[in-house]
């Protein structure tokens, strides 16, 4: 596995570093925004002209193209850009981080022009899931794939894309580089079963950030973890699996090791119509007094 590459420099250093190669914004217009938001596509139709906006005709969409990815051009080759505007993007960015459903994708740099990157970006979605598809474009499923691939995969994955900068769901911005040479293999089951336990994962960074405030680096991939883990306890309900996977991700101390919540967590997998949430809430007061001693600081 690989972690989230590290950006050296703003957003705006980054991408004035690729002045040498096109460089783009990736919206999904299924998001809806205002129109009089300066990222909203009319907005941008207006100021940038219609011919600067491609869609990304993935696979499922393809027949309803305003409804598809959007790639929006912000600078040709050895053009400079505009630095306000990168600046706005990236709050704008930062505010939906932990969002259901993201409107700003990524920021891309490429050799190659719109209308060919985009053809691209639609082959690209087809190609990680052999015999799938994988919406690249969005944030969060990019995170767990970047956390889970390695490095060359991960780089092979996204070329035609040299640099590919998105917002993780900690509100850091994270930079991916592409490579033609890097290693195109389609990825393995348990990255494929990850990306479709995407809204559970979404769910418990939700919750956790509510409780936490700050998520760390690797959040997406300590979510995962915590997700799967519940379901090797025989879980069956997903609200208690929920449950559970929250108290690990957020308490020092895994909560099922006391005995007394071992035992309900053993009645809820012998009895499935009842709630380990519910029988949890009914342990005595001597119990909680026991967990609080071992759970804080």
């Amino acid at each position: 596995m690989t972690t989230s590459n590290q950006m050296s420099g703003s957003l705006n250093e980054i991408m004035q570093r690729q002045q040498g190669e096109y460089r783009y914004l990736l919206l999904d217009p299924l998001k809806a925004v205002a129109e009089i938001n300066p990222l909203s596509l009319p907005t941008l139709r207006n100021e940038l002209g219609e011919r600067a906006i491609f869609p990304v005709l993935r696979s499922d969409l393809a027949y309803s193209p305003p409804h598809c990815p959007q790639l929006v051009l912000l600078a040709s080759p050895d053009e400079p850009g505009d630095v306000a505007w990168l600046a706005g993007a990236e709050r704008y960015a930062r505010s939906e981080a932990l969002h259901e459903k993201r409107y700003l994708c990524a920021w891309l740099s490429s050799t190659l022009p719109p209308a060919s990157l985009a053809v691209a970006l639609a082959a690209r979605c087809q190609q990680p899931v052999e015999g799938g598809f994988i919406p690249l474009f969005e944030p969060l499923r990019f995170e767990l794939l970047q956390a889970m691939l390695p490095a060359e995969q991960m780089s092979g994955a996204v070329w035609p894309v040299s640099q590919w900068l998105y917002m993780r769901t900690s509100g850091e911005i994270a930079c991916q580089p592409g490579s033609a040479s890097a290693d195109n293999r389609p990825v393995n089951w348990a990255v494929e079963s990850a990306q479709r336990e995407v809204r559970e994962i979404w769910a418990l960074l939700f919750a956790w950030q509510r409780v936490s405030s700050l998520l760390p680096e690797n959040a997406v991939l300590q979510a995962l973890q915590a997700w799967q883990g519940t379901a090797c306890t025989g879980l069956n309900r997903r609200d208690d699996r929920h449950f559970l996977a929250l108290n690990r991700l957020t308490l020092p101390e895994e909560i099922e090791k006391h005995p007394a919540v071992m035992c309900v967590l053993q009645q809820a997998i012998a009895e499935p119509h009842q709630s380990f949430i519910h029988l949890f809430s009914t342990l005595p007061d001597s119990v909680w007094q026991e967990l609080e001693k071992t759970i804080m600081p």
